[in-house]
């Protein structure tokens, strides 16, 4: 009988175990003498620089002055609230660069977009996060994030100019990151084979500011309520890019809670991903995970894994769609709006149940 006994209670802490990654403090810079340090970590790098890979591309002769310029990058800083959620992102690349902010009010669901393209180094995203000013200076259309990690702050600004029937955008947001739940974290993860890789480093934290309309009463956004989440990733791309990436953010029982999903780009995708989930002050290594869309783009998404850790349905409620084809490069991609009903599991192995949970897809095909 005890024998019996030992078996069975042997099998189910086995069937028990949860899926993890190793955490580890974060290197100084993501890749340190032509060789990527692939890993999972928490802190912030102090260069965050990718460039300089050793032959990234294979064993062909291609200087890398060349090689770099197949660096891209991007940055994004989403915040959600009772009444709205929205993001402001950066994107920066040899051939072109471009700023898009979107947000959409809650009760309603309007969407708002705003779009600038600029020339190739308009756009200039930092090595030094902590200290740093990522900006777009056009007169019609002003946007900056501007972080200050050694004050505990992050702030964004808005100032748009009202042009056909959109209407003049003016916000100020301050991401305070020195809360006890706020936290942060970074990857290097091989990208599609481990000569090349990405970078990610993002921080989540309470936010407070406001936003405002021509013709709507403000919006004041309070940290008791708020969300706000600054990401920011460097990649060696190839001539095709095409990717989802999946951000839950918001509150769950008065709790901050975010978590980001993305599609499998590395070879060992259960040792090397990005997914991760931030919740009661702790950093949870998420499995990969399926996408399916049996009903389309704007109909529901199933994101389930293998591990039992991930097991949630995306209901968009609105899209933000942009296609544009030039001579050197084609771009498409949606920032889709919705919510999340489902389960995820934390380290602990404790099921935390989404219902009406809001989120951003992000899904772009990226030819250069």
């Amino acid at each position: 009988m005890n024998k019996k006994g030992n078996i069975q209670n042997r099998d189910k802490s086995e069937s028990e175990k949860i899926y993890t990654r190793k955490i580890t403090k974060v290197p100084d810079s993501p890749v340190h003498n032509g060789k990527a340090n692939f890993g999972s970590f928490y802190g912030c790098f102090k260069n965050f620089k990718i460039k300089g890979l050793l032959r990234p591309f294979g064993d062909l002769a291609i200087p890398r002055f060349l090689t770099n310029t197949r660096v891209s990058g991007a940055m994004r800083f989403l915040f959600c609230d009772e009444k709205v959620i929205g993001e402001i992102s950066f994107f920066s690349c040899f051939f072109f660069s471009f700023m898009e902010t979107t947000f959409w009010l809650r009760d309603t669901n309007q969407k708002y977009a705003y779009r600038q393209y600029l020339p190739p180094g308009f756009i200039h995203l930092p090595k030094h996060i902590k200290y740093s000013v990522t900006a777009c200076r056009k007169r019609r259309r002003y946007a900056r994030i501007f972080s200050r990690f050694s004050h505990g702050k992050l702030h964004a600004d808005l100032d748009f100019l009202a042009r056909g029937t959109r209407p003049s955008c003016e916000a100020r947001f301050d991401l305070d990151i020195t809360g006890k739940n706020a936290l942060d974290y970074a990857a290097v993860v091989p990208y599609f084979v481990s000569r090349r890789c990405l970078a990610l480093y993002l921080q989540t934290g309470a936010l407070k500011g406001w936003l405002s309309f021509s013709y709507k009463p403000d919006i004041l956004l309070n940290k008791e309520t708020s969300v706000g989440l600054f990401e920011i990733r460097k990649t060696y791309t190839g001539l095709k890019t095409k990717r989802v990436i999946v951000h839950g953010i918001g509150r769950l029982d008065g709790k901050m809670l975010t978590f980001g999903l993305s599609t499998s780009i590395a070879p060992d995708s259960y040792q090397h991903n990005e997914n991760i989930l931030l919740y009661e002050g702790k950093r949870t290594p998420l499995p990969p995970v399926t996408m399916t869309r049996p009903f389309g783009l704007m109909g529901k998404w199933i994101i389930q894994d293998t591990e039992g850790m991930v097991d949630l349905v995306f209901y968009p409620i609105s899209q933000n769609y942009k296609k544009v084809n030039a001579i050197i490069f084609r771009t498409e991609y949606s920032t889709i709006y919705g919510t999340f009903e489902g389960m995820i599991k934390n380290c602990d192995g404790k099921e935390i149940k989404l219902k009406e949970f809001p989120g951003l897809i992000k899904k772009y095909n990226i030819r250069m």
